[in-house]
């Protein structure tokens, strides 16, 4: 599983929030955690693509638990930007967990639960068979949450607005209309302005979003 990561000073540039950078770690690391432990046998490992000093700090937080999948850091070795970072992890991912699906992930869903990525992804295995891809949209229904390959197949990512149509056009499976779109709200609701947030909250944000929303709630008190 690939969670592509911004230096996290510079991520999020529409989310109007005091905390905008710590809101960012922790989205991360709430989705990083959700992806670790949705099942060895549909998440062999979780790799955040980055370049930010910091994401050691996330990835020694998420390894308290010996049956979730290990989270390990990789370099943006390109530097170019989302899908550059996404093609050079699953080139790292393919030479590390050879066999494997690769799939890419936002890292945003403050509100993702390890139960809605599974069902996501045992629904994309059921539905790729051999040399395919698939995608699931985001909450407005024209970016992507999910990117998905199976073992052998490129990723090739066209992550960005309107991306959705993209992943469609070159090939990828849509799964968002079927039963598994009304399923996961949760796995949708990728977060870039408060709006986004506010409808975050309502669906229950994970422990990282909400101790950094706690703490803005206690500073502005």
């Amino acid at each position: 599983m690939l969670l592509p990561l911004k230096r996290l000073g510079s991520a999020k540039s529409r989310l109007d929030h005091p905390h905008r950078a710590l809101l960012a770690r922790a989205m991360a690391t709430d989705t990083a955690r959700a992806a670790a432990n949705a099942g060895r046998d549909v998440v062999a490992a979780v790799l955040l693509v980055t370049n930010d000093p910091a994401v050691g700090a996330i990835v020694e937080e998420l390894t308290d638990s010996p049956a979730a999948a290990p989270v390990v850091a990789v370099a943006d070795v390109p530097d170019r930007g989302l899908n550059p970072a996404l093609r050079h992890g699953a080139r790292v991912a393919a030479r590390r967990w050879p066999g494997h699906p690769v799939a890419a992930l936002s890292a945003d869903l403050a509100a993702l639960r390890a139960a809605d990525l599974r069902a996501a992804l045992l629904a994309a295995r059921a539905a790729l068979g051999t040399g395919r891809r698939a995608v699931l949209a985001d909450a407005a229904g024209t970016g992507t949450v999910l990117l998905c390959a199976a073992p052998g197949t490129p990723l090739r990512p066209h992550f960005g607005e309107g991306s959705l149509a993209r992943h469609v056009r070159s090939g990828a499976l849509d799964l968002t209309q079927t039963a598994l779109a009304t399923m996961v709200p949760r796995l949708r609701r990728d977060v870039d302005t408060l709006a986004d947030l506010a409808a975050a909250r309502l669906l229950g944000v994970g422990p990282a979003t909400a101790a950094v929303l706690a703490t803005a709630a206690a500073d502005a008190g």
